[in-house]
């Protein structure tokens, strides 16, 4: 329960298989008033194919109820935080006031195994405290100064207009990355890192000077790496000839590369890696060979944009969690001057790299929540962690 004086900020991070939530406390009226985490709770909910079901999130609603019983919010927060996949060309986090609600919507094609689902979430929380302010943070704000040519993809200059073009994605993972690494590490803002976030969704990010200038998410979340149930990239050619000549419709092909592809498609399986490293079967191990090789060929074409490597980061579900994996990605990485100490590894130290690497080798577990509330700090000018 919030105590008189008290005030208190609700952090939501839809995810597209769990719902994170946590509750912020902050004591007194100037900053230097005390912050604390009061608690903090994962669930996770289902999303059925939406074709099947005229309820979009059947399950999201009983999830959300959950976290707020289990954040014991009997009375309406001071604030709430969201975790917002695509921003747009948002440079900053944005109030979530009825005109901006009406711009995201728009933006859920470009998103839409993220978008709608979270902007359900905003509408509830309207629905349970109307009059609460909510704020958006955009995973794509990392990415927001991204230089012109990475931004720009080889589009005509109509399709650029509207809104073909390289966002990028996983910001505030990455933006928790830095911080917990540079406490570390001081001189990481001034050295080359490619972040490695490996989950159900995947995303590689080459950072200098602190700064993203090139990421393998484009347009959508969809674009890079083979992730859990999505394809990566694609040729473009083949999804034509699967509209004109495999009977498939748009709506058909979407559902399939967000669903049904990635590691799932591969292994015909599953596409949770401890599914995959569990059984015993040649798709579930050319899964996990495909995985490994087109994401240390990603790590290398980072490598490339910076021109070296210091620092390689891992995180996310499979890239903090999955030392098999990670071992599997580094061996193919050696010629760059990258390997790993074996038992370090197997036991998910901070620091994984051999005594030969060239480059610093981390494993960090990557907090949005926290870096959610900070955005809520800069943009309501509140003293929020």
């Amino acid at each position: 329960m919030t105590e008189p004086g008290d005030r208190t900020l609700l952090v939501v991070n839809l995810g597209s298989s769990t719902l994170k939530a946590a509750r912020y406390e902050m004591s007194g009226s100037s900053a230097a008033g005390s912050a604390r985490l009061s608690r903090r709770i994962q669930i996770a909910w289902a999303d059925p194919d939406p074709n099947s079901n005229p309820n979009p999130n059947p399950g999201l609603g009983a999830a959300f109820a959950e976290a707020i019983d289990t954040l014991e919010l009997a009375a309406a927060p001071a604030l709430v935080g969201h975790r917002i996949v695509h921003g747009g060309n948002a440079a900053r986090a944005r109030v979530l006031d009825a005109a901006e609600r009406e711009r995201l919507r728009a933006l859920s094609g470009l998103a839409p195994l993220h978008q709608p689902a979270a902007l359900t979430l905003v509408d509830a929380v309207a629905d349970r405290w109307p009059g609460v302010e909510q704020y958006a943070a955009f995973d794509t704000v990392w990415h927001a100064n991204l230089p012109a040519n990475t931004r720009r993809l080889a589009v005509p200059r109509a399709w650029d207009a509207l809104g073909l073009r390289r966002y990028g994605f996983h910001g505030l993972a990455f933006a928790s990355a830095m911080r917990q690494i540079r406490s570390a590490h001081p001189s990481l803002g001034r050295e080359r890192a490619v972040l490695a976030h490996l989950g159900s969704g995947c995303s590689l990010c080459a950072v200098r000077d602190g700064q993203s200038i090139d990421t393998t998410m484009a347009s959508t979340p969809l674009d890079g790496l083979p992730m859990a149930t999505r394809s990566g990239t694609l040729d473009p050619g083949a999804l034509l000839y699967l509209l004109r000549s495999g009977g498939l419709t748009a709506d058909a092909v979407e559902r399939a590369l967000y669903r049904d592809c990635g590691l799932r498609g591969i292994s015909g399986l599953s596409g949770d890696t401890r599914d995959l490293l569990a059984a015993d079967s040649v798709e579930a191990a050319l899964a996990l060979d495909i995985f490994a090789l087109r994401t240390a060929q990603g790590i290398a074409a980072m490598a490339t944009r910076l021109g070296g490597i210091d620092h390689l980061i891992f995180s996310g579900g499979i890239g903090a969690n999955a030392p098999l994996v990670r071992s599997s990605i580094a061996a193919y990485l050696g010629w760059l001057g990258i390997g790993l100490a074996e038992a370090a590894n197997v036991r998910g130290d901070a620091r994984l790299e051999s005594p030969q690497s060239r480059t610093k080798v981390w494993r960090v577990d990557v907090d949005e929540e926290a870096e959610i509330a900070s955005v809520c700090a800069v943009a309501t000018a509140l003293p929020w962690p």
